[in-house]
């Protein structure tokens, strides 16, 4: 077939020449070449763990074709899971070039693109997933992808909670949503102490999470003209020109925020949003700002988020309608906190399938709670899920009403010692939750 085509191709030549016509050989005939491309990793492998940037190439060994560049939308990849494609996971191409500037794949010059696939960019939980890397281009869409074999194992550090704050220092409980938004998670930043307690809050805040706790660096509360307080009503004077006030999807949980991390500062029990000093229906269309907002107060079991970099605690706050008792309130959060949430792989329970809550006693403002054996053996040789333990403990039951202190016993002795602590001590809940640094 191929020589017919060349033959034709000869014949209409020479008619043209016998003519004595110009003409332009390239514009005479296409003759289709069949390429032979190939993808390839830079260095080659098939299986990583814990990757982060992945050098994805292209070559040719045929004759050169021209792409045009789409930054950011070169590579295609696909991630599955036990067989199963996984939807929503996120990966990075490192921009380079303009769009749709003309990119030539040759045969001395292969077409290299890195791409970050690291765990805190993918957002996938520990586990082994199968990625599929091909080329977006139309004219790489028949070239089987290539397939890497990548795990995924964290290794989070988890900060215990404090009682004490820095020499000058003061620390503040801040509030910032999880990467997803579905939960908000107290951070203790320590800053250099001022007796305008609010207004550092409030400034602290719209800098956003540090990124060393492994949440997303999201700068959505809104620019605050000032903040003042009367009773225990905090007054949040929002500056009606802030770029963050518009079109900002996630408006509802900034404000959220701020109601808790100011309600954590003693004796502030509520919010009143104003905007530029005045109080107004509604902030947002949708969002109303009548009337002040409070924070949520039933009771919360703090599970453990994984930010892949940080352990951090948060207060989840299960279905307790039913309870009608301090001892009901505290079976429905240690239910909760040994399951942890269904369906969420970056929530993960504090407490082992082992442990056991025996009973539960109230007596003056003291819960007491009494634990089987395995609540010491289950953790002996790994001290910090022992903190984590002994934290979520204490943040959780003194979410109940009318508690302010926990004591621990194991099978109805205190005689024992867990997570630097010495059970036979009543504990408070601690000061500062989630130390933004070591």
């Amino acid at each position: 077939m191929l020589k017919s085509i060349f033959t034709l191709a000869l014949i209409l030549l020479v008619g043209f020449f016998s003519a004595g016509l110009p003409i332009e050989i390239n514009s005479l005939i296409y003759i289709p070449v069949e390429q032979s491309i190939s993808y390839s990793f830079q260095p080659a492998y098939t299986e990583v763990t814990n990757p982060h940037l992945v050098r994805f190439s292209m070559t040719t060994t045929s004759t050169a074709i021209s792409i045009k560049n789409s930054p950011g939308n070169n590579i295609k990849i696909e991630a599955y899971k036990d067989g199963n494609r996984i939807d929503g996971f996120n990966f990075v191409e490192a921009v380079d070039g303009a769009t749709d500037e003309e990119m030539t794949l040759s045969r001395d010059k292969p077409l290299v693109f890195q791409v970050d696939i690291s765990q805190k960019t993918t957002r996938l939980p520990d586990g082994s997933y199968v990625f599929k890397f091909s080329g977006n281009n139309e004219k790489l869409k028949n070239i089987e992808p290539l397939e890497l074999n990548v795990s995924y194992k964290s290794s989070p550090q988890y900060y215990k909670s404090l009682n004490y704050q820095p020499k000058n220092s003061m620390g503040l409980v801040l509030y910032f949503p999880s990467g997803d938004y579905n939960y908000l998670v107290p951070i203790t930043r320590f800053v250099p102490y001022s007796t305008a307690v609010l207004s550092t809050t409030g400034e602290n805040l719209v800098k956003g999470a540090d990124p060393v706790t492994g949440l997303l660096k999201t700068d959505i509360i809104p620019d605050i003209n000032k903040v003042y307080y009367s009773g225990s009503t905090v007054y949040v004077d929002i500056n009606s020109k802030s770029d963050r006030l518009k079109d900002n999807p996630r408006l509802f949980h900034a404000l959220d925020a701020v109601v808790y991390s100011m309600t954590e500062i003693p004796e502030m029990k509520r919010v009143q949003f104003m905007l530029d000093g005045k109080r107004v229906e509604e902030i947002t269309p949708g969002i109303s700002t009548s009337a002040p907002w409070s924070p949520e107060t039933s009771p919360a079991a703090y599970l453990l988020l994984n930010t892949f970099d940080r352990y951090l605690l948060f207060p989840y706050r299960p279905n307790t309608a039913e309870a009608k008792t301090i001892r009901d309130y505290a079976y429905t959060l240690f239910d909760t906190m040994k399951t942890g949430i269904e369906g969420d792989l970056f929530v993960e329970p504090v407490l082992p399938e082992d442990v056991e809550l025996l009973n539960v006693y109230y007596i003056n403002n003291t819960i007491k709670l009494d634990f089987n054996r395995a609540f010491l053996e289950v953790y002996r040789n790994d001290r910090q899920k022992q903190y984590i333990m002994m934290d979520s403990i204490l943040y959780s039951f003194t979410t109940i009403p009318g508690v302010k202190y926990v004591k621990l016993m194991i099978e109805g002795n205190d005689d024992y010692t867990f997570a630097d602590n010495k059970l036979i001590n009543s504990f408070s809940r601690p000061l500062f939750i989630n130390p933004e640094n070591n």
